[in-house]
């Protein structure tokens, strides 16, 4: 008596491979019969928000924050796996390392505000130079590394760039964006 292992029982034939893709193409066919049917009978008319945009794709706002705005297609997959682009993941380090610095710099324009006129004349002096120039530096390479980043999954991503690029960091223009940025 011959023993028929247990993987030999599991594995399909040739015949039964056959059998079952041509099962498939039949109900694919089936299917697309029946739709046709539907179309010609005219289906399509009685359908009540044909033609209308649909709502509530929990996805848009987010996709417009990232400066997609419409096309959000891809966002929403990249999404829906968990997935932050290598430009997304450095524009939220930027941003981070960006808003505390323009705390630092408030914190010290108020510490020396009567030393200077003017929020120009603290941008231009040298103590704000001192203070603030290695860190604005810091800022500008990862600035630098964002668009970088941007260009590389904007390629990735059908030229859709996930977001913005990035400003440079200039040390006078960024001292008074950030002092100015306050009294709003």
């Amino acid at each position: 008596m011959n023993k028929v292992s247990s993987w030999a029982l599991r594995t399909p034939t040739v015949g039964t491979i056959f059998r079952q893709q041509q099962h498939g193409r039949q109900f694919s066919q089936l299917a697309e019969n029946q739709i046709a049917a539907w179309l010609r009978q005219g289906g399509e008319q009685d359908l009540q928000n044909k033609g209308k945009k649909l709502e509530g794709d929990r996805h848009q706002k987010v996709a417009s924050a990232l400066g997609v705005g419409d096309d959000y297609i891809h966002s929403k997959i990249l999404s829906d796996n968990n997935f932050k682009p290598e430009s997304i993941e450095r524009r939220l380090d930027l941003d981070k390392k960006w808003e505390e610095l323009q705390y630092a710099i408030r914190k010290d324009f108020e510490v020396h505000q009567g030393s200077f006129p003017s929020v120009e004349e603290y941008a231009k002096s040298s103590h704000a130079k001192d203070q603030f120039e290695e860190a604005i530096a810091e800022l500008d390479a990862k600035a630098k590394k964002v668009n970088d980043a941007v260009i590389s999954d904007s390629l990735r991503f059908n030229g859709r760039s996930p977001v913005p690029h990035a400003r440079r960091f200039r040390l006078q223009e960024r001292i008074e964006e950030a002092i100015d940025q306050q009294s709003k």
